[in-house]
């Protein structure tokens, strides 16, 4: 299922599509306090049951695009970011760590993020942009949080989990980013960053863009 998968997504971007997603990129000191608590959990009898996120990749995913065709991703990223002039930047902290769906049965490991108002309000932005480029809404409510692993194995969060240091960090953009999965793990790219109440400014465009 794996190679066949692998298969899939090279076939793909040789037909001009690109894995592609929005997010928020995280300030030098979150990713480091975010990162000590995943290597905190790592380090753990049962932390080789997670597949933990390499601290270069954590991300707050805002919307998930899937697979998109290189030719759409100017006019997605101008969407987007005529919906972000009404958005005015704001500051993010790290919240508590927990598991979904369920703690003693997850999927995901993930810190939480405060205030909840202002990403949710974001999200909502992104969203409408997306939609208004001709993608399909996406059908599950947004959940604001910072995956930092995800469980391939029997694995409960441990009651004494560390928690995180807050360190706010200032979210004045967003990015459209770029995913190639590989055995060891994604590496992204980022194509576009989108200043909150501001224009797109282009950084690599996609394989087979303009």
């Amino acid at each position: 299922m794996v190679a066949r998968s692998a298969r899939a997504e090279r076939a793909q971007k040789s037909a001009g599509a690109v894995r592609s997603f929005f997010a928020v990129e995280l300030g030098s000191e979150a990713r480091q306090a975010a990162s000590a608590v995943a290597d905190a959990l790592r380090k753990r009898p049962d932390g080789d049951a997670v597949r933990w996120v390499r601290a270069e990749n954590l991300h707050v995913t805002l919307r998930f695009l899937g697979n998109v065709a290189s030719e759409r991703l100017a006019e997605l990223a101008r969407a987007v970011a005529a919906e972000l002039h009404g958005v005015l930047p704001f500051t993010l902290r790290l919240d508590a760590l927990h598991a979904f769906p369920a703690p003693r049965r997850p999927r995901v490991v993930a810190l939480g993020l405060a205030p909840f108002e202002s990403i949710a309000e974001l999200a909502a932005a992104v969203e409408r942009g997306v939609v208004a480029a001709g993608f399909e809404a996406e059908a599950r409510p947004f959940r604001a949080h910072l995956t930092l692993g995800r469980v391939r194995g029997r694995y409960a969060l441990p009651s004494d989990a560390p928690a995180p240091a807050p360190c706010p960090f200032e979210v004045g953009e967003i990015a459209l980013l770029a995913s190639d999965l590989s055995p060891s793990g994604p590496t992204y790219t980022r194509l576009e960053r989108l200043p909150l109440g501001g224009d797109v400014h282009p950084e690599t465009r996609a394989p087979g863009g303009t």
